[in-house]
């Protein structure tokens, strides 16, 4: 397991996915927005956005008040740089 720290930007539910062919619904995921500072070797910081989708069972450890302040969060790595949250 890895762990992720970042500042917390906001937090929102992916929309609802209806596959066309089934009319099966998938319920859309609760995600976090990051945005993640790196330090480079020239002394700049890179910022990048991130979105980490969450497990229902952990939304209620990131609350409104938590916005604007640096978290961790609990990931691991699908491919080569995409994280989820476990």
């Amino acid at each position: 397991m890895l762990i992720l720290r970042a500042e917390l930007l906001g937090i929102y539910k992916a929309n609802d996915f209806t596959d066309k062919k089934t009319g099966a619904v998938t319920i859309g995921k609760t995600k976090l927005q990051l945005m993640s500072h790196q330090n480079m070797q020239d002394g700049s910081t890179k910022m990048t956005l991130l979105d980490i989708s969450i497990p229902d069972s952990k939304v209620k450890l990131y609350t409104k008040d938590k916005i604007g302040k640096t978290i961790e969060v609990d990931v691991a790595i699908i491919g080569d740089v995409k994280y989820y949250g476990i």
